[in-house]
């Protein structure tokens, strides 16, 4: 396989995010760690928590990499779920004598599917535009820590082939990765405009997305590409795509997450309806078997205009 020579800038790039977690994190990664003993290999700090700091009673976001699913969820349903529709969902939440409480969501996803997806085998943005943005790597294993920061960079690298077709004309360091981020925030169900969000993360870590722009787009920005009509078109049918695909996929992974996440299928439908105004009354059977019922849950909410 050829070194793509770009990996070492980007690795460099990539090892500067890193900073010490906060100390609400650091608790939080440690009580992941006991929850499931053995089975931890790295975890990564994402998300606002991330990018805000410690302030009370703020979810920290952690993706759990794990050796594989087998050591989480056994043999059941749980596991045949989270490889059939990575990754798993899971709720953790610390309240001390003094009242403080920490929460985090966090999401298992094996150390395969992590890598293989994140670096691009993925037709969904999932993973790879997420960890095009700054994030935290944590691990005591030097080689799964390495590995992490590798597929970090990769990430960018494969996230900015995908937009590359998109950027004619542009000339900003900075417009890629609004453009890239708002198509990848379309995919998904949020309640925020995807423009103002991608807006707001690019200017947050400016200096840094000018880096990558440099690193992975080079002289492109001073003269512009001109893609071929085809290979334009093709692009933007890829995101259009993944938006019919990613909002019900979308979907049956909050679904799926009610089996999973300790908080209980009240919270993700409570999360739904924040998202898409949306709002489901499910029956006492559907709550006892949230997976079983998800298929028929997902229509519904097709139906009602959640995933528009």
């Amino acid at each position: 396989m050829t070194l793509d020579p770009r990996l070492p800038a980007l690795r460099a790039l990539i090892l500067k995010d890193q900073i010490e977690l906060v100390q609400g994190a650091q608790e939080m990664a440690r009580a992941i760690h006991e929850r499931h003993q053995g089975a931890v290999r790295g975890l990564v700090f994402y998300g606002s928590a991330m990018r805000q700091g410690e302030f009370a009673d703020k979810m920290y976001d952690f993706y759990v990499i794990v050796d594989r699913y087998k050591s989480v969820y056994g043999s059941g349903l749980k596991r045949f779920g989270s490889w059939l529709l990575p990754p798993g969902v899971h709720f953790l939440q610390i309240t001390y004598p003094d009242g403080r409480r920490l929460r985090s969501k966090y999401s298992i996803v094996s150390e395969k599917a992590f890598h293989r997806r994140s670096r691009g085998g993925a037709f969904e943005s999932m993973l790879w535009a997420r960890f095009a943005q700054p994030s935290v790597v944590v691990s005591e294993d030097p080689q799964v820590y390495a590995d992490l920061i590798d597929t970090l960079a990769l990430s960018c690298v494969h996230f900015s082939n995908q937009i590359r077709p998109l950027m004619s004309g542009m000339t900003d360091p900075l417009s890629p990765w609004v453009r890239g981020l708002s198509e990848s925030y379309r995919t998904e169900l949020r309640p925020e405009r995807p423009d103002a969000r991608a807006r707001e993360i690019v200017a947050r870590f400016e200096a840094r997305y000018r880096k990558l722009s440099e690193i992975l787009f080079a002289g492109e920005l001073q003269t512009p590409p001109r893609p071929g009509r085809i290979t334009s078109a093709l692009c933007q049918a890829r995101w259009i795509m993944r938006r019919i695909v990613g909002k019900p996929m979308g979907a049956l992974r909050v679904l799926k997450a009610a089996a999973t996440f300790d908080a209980g299928l009240d919270y993700i439908l409570e999360k739904v309806e924040s998202h898409s105004g949306v709002r489901l009354e499910v029956t006492e059977a559907e709550r006892r078997r949230p997976l079983l019922h998800a298929p028929s849950l997902a229509w519904r909410l097709y139906r009602a205009g959640a995933f528009r």
